[in-house]
Parts: C-alpha cells; structure tokens; sequence
C-alpha cells in the first residue's frame, strides 16, 4: 500500500494539483470580478431593472410568456436593437430566464415586478429611482460631514426628508405607496410570531398609510388601533382604512411622537421600520418615554430589518443604511439586535425576545414590568 500510495501523490502534484489550482484561481477570481461589475455598473443595472418595469415588460411575461424578442418587441412597441440591450442586462441579472429564442420571468421577478402581483415592489422601484438616486449622489459629503447632504435635491427647508415629502403631493404618494408594498412583504411574518390576544390598543407610531394596523385588526378581531403619524400621512390613512371597512376599529392620529404624547390607552407600542431613522440617542429617548407611557404589563414592538450582532451584514443593513444616513435624517441607520435590545433593557422593558422572520427582518418586543 506504502508504495501506491506515494505513487498517487506523485501523480496529483505532477500533473493535477497545478492545473487544479489554477481552476480554482480563476473561478474565484471570476466570482470576485462579477460581484465588483454588480457594485461598479449597479446604477447601470438599476435603470436596466426600472426601465423593464416602467415598460411593464415583466407584467407582460408573467402574463403570456414565454415570447421571443420580436414577439416582446411588437407587444411594447420597441425597435430591436434597444430592446436587445435590455434583455441582454435583465438576462445577466438574472431578472428574466432566456431558454432558445424565448424569454421570461424567474421566479423573483414574477413575484415582485409583475405589477399584477400581490407582492409587487413597483412603487418602492419607482422610489429608489424618485428618492435614493437624486440623493445618494451626495454620499461622500455626508459621510465627511456627518449630515443628510442629500436632502438638498428635495424641496423645502425641513430637517429630515419625511417633513419635505408634504411639498410633494405625487412623490409622497409614492413614497406610502412604496412602504406599503414593504409592509405587505413583512407584516404576514409578523403577525405570526407577535401575539396580540392581550392587547386592547395598539399604536403604531410612524404607521404610515395603516397597511401594518389593518392587517393586525383583521388577525385580532378585538383590537382597537390607532396609527400615529403627520397630518398629510393621516389623511392618506383615513383613507385606506375605510377602503377596508375598518374605520370603526383603525384610526389615524396626527402627532409628533418626540413632542407629542402618545394616544391615550395605549398597552401596546409599535414601531416598523422606524428606529432605523433616527439616531442612537433619539432611539433611546423613545423607549424611556414608551416606559413611562404604557401599564404594567404593556409591550414595546420594534420590527424592521436587522443588522447582524458582529456588524458583517446582510447586504440588506449595508443598502439601507445610507439612505438613513444621506437623504432621510443624517442620522439613522439599521442597527444590530444587541443594540435594540439593550436600549431597551437600559429603559426598564424586561423580558426582551427577539424573533428572526424572513428577508433580514427582526421583531424584538419587551414588556414593562
């Protein structure tokens, strides 16, 4: 055995162990290469993902696909060659499948781009391209600076973008409808792990349009809740929870939760996608008032997208991130569960758990003793 076995190493370090190396080194390197043309093009590859949206070239596969070039050409009325660019780009992303001479959607794309579909991301596409694009610009000022640099592209004279979006009937729109689509995403995993059957008042502060609100109030049929957001965000509210007959149970309040005080009754406080807007000192502040606000017994909900406790991702947390940062507030960011939860224990919330959901989010609820 001792001689075949020194044979057989003679043999890999010969004639396999180079040219396997060698393989191995350019599969790296090529893997390597493709992430930094994501990061490099990544605008390049944004405007491919928004001009197929805004063609509604996705809601056409979802629905008759799969159809050749010159099938999709005469459906959307475009000349071959540009059109030729353009699914050479969302084929690369791998946002549509080319099998032969047919193209069609993946499985991410017909789920999240078909504006058809329940779990659309049209809006939040359209805002990234509206909001994040004009603004991010000014990222390197803002990281010198400490400061939403970016907020200049916006009109008004208001500190955080939120204030600013009143100036803009359309943009505000689309910014609600946006987090919207965000919410329809995430607040099913949500009301599967938070349990509500104690609660009779729920608010939730910075609720937005009230997409969270109605579907907690469908799930729990004798829960009261209140959304607690500006004046312009309320109207836009009131709206959508009587389009859903819930206008007896669901109500809009308007109020500044830093100034203001929290509705009345409240045991229970709920915050999505809201502490990553504003700064670890603000956060804090919230917490010791929610303390001093809620019952014995009452709970504090945060939920958004969480950063992991050795601050090495997801790539969620590194793409939101500077949006908090450079446009929303100069201030905020998606910060680690560790954080939350010790802000919380600091403010006098006992029993703190955290839920990991899907999509990089996170529930962590605390209850007041």
């Amino acid at each position: 055995m001792q001689p075949l076995r020194h044979a057989t190493e003679r043999l890999w370090s010969r004639y396999l162990a180079v040219p396997f190396k060698r393989l191995l080194e350019r599969t790296v390197q090529r893997r390597h290469a493709e992430r930094l043309y994501l990061v490099f093009g990544g605008h390049i590859f944004f405007e491919t993902l928004r001009t197929g949206v805004q063609l509604d070239l996705f809601s056409l596969l979802a629905r008759e696909g799969p159809l050749t070039r010159k099938e999709i050409g005469e459906r959307l009325g475009l000349e071959d060659q540009p059109l030729r660019i353009l699914l050479l780009g969302l084929v690369a992303c791998g946002l549509l499948r080319k099998r032969g001479a047919r193209y069609a959607c993946t499985w991410v794309s017909r789920q999240l781009l078909d504006r058809h579909s329940p779990r659309k991301i049209t809006a939040y596409v359209e805002l990234q391209h509206r909001v994040m694009y004009k603004g991010m610009y000014w990222m390197l000022e803002a990281v010198r600076e400490f400061r939403n640099a970016g907020l200049k592209e916006f009109a008004g004279d208001e500190p955080t973008l939120y204030q600013r979006l009143a100036h803009d009937p359309e943009l505000e729109a689309i910014f609600q409808e946006a987090m919207q689509e965000l919410s329809v995403q995430a607040n099913e995993d949500m009301a599967r792990f938070i349990d509500l059957s104690r609660v009779r008042h729920l608010v939730d502060v910075g609720g937005g349009d009230g997409t969270n609100a109605i579907a907690l109030a469908r799930r729990w049929p004798h829960l009261r809740a209140t959304v607690f957001d500006s004046p312009t965000v309320c109207e836009i509210a009131r709206e959508h929870i009587a389009r859903h007959g819930l206008s007896d149970r669901v109500q809009a309040v308007p109020g500044d939760c830093f100034e203001d005080p929290f509705p009345e009754g409240a045991d229970c406080l709920m915050f999505c996608h809201f502490f990553t807007i504003w700064s670890p000192e603000k956060d804090r502040a919230l917490l010791e008032k929610c303390h001093a606000a809620l019952p014995p017994g009452g709970q504090v909900v945060l939920f958004n997208m969480m950063q992991d406790d050795d601050e090495t991702g997801p790539l969620s947390a590194a793409v939101g991130s500077p949006y908090f940062l450079t446009i929303a507030t100069g201030e905020g960011m998606l910060y680690t569960w560790r954080e939350y939860e010790s802000w919380m224990k600091a403010a006098g919330f006992s029993q703190v758990a955290r839920y990991r959901l899907p999509r990089d989010h996170g529930l962590i609820i605390g209850t007041r003793p």
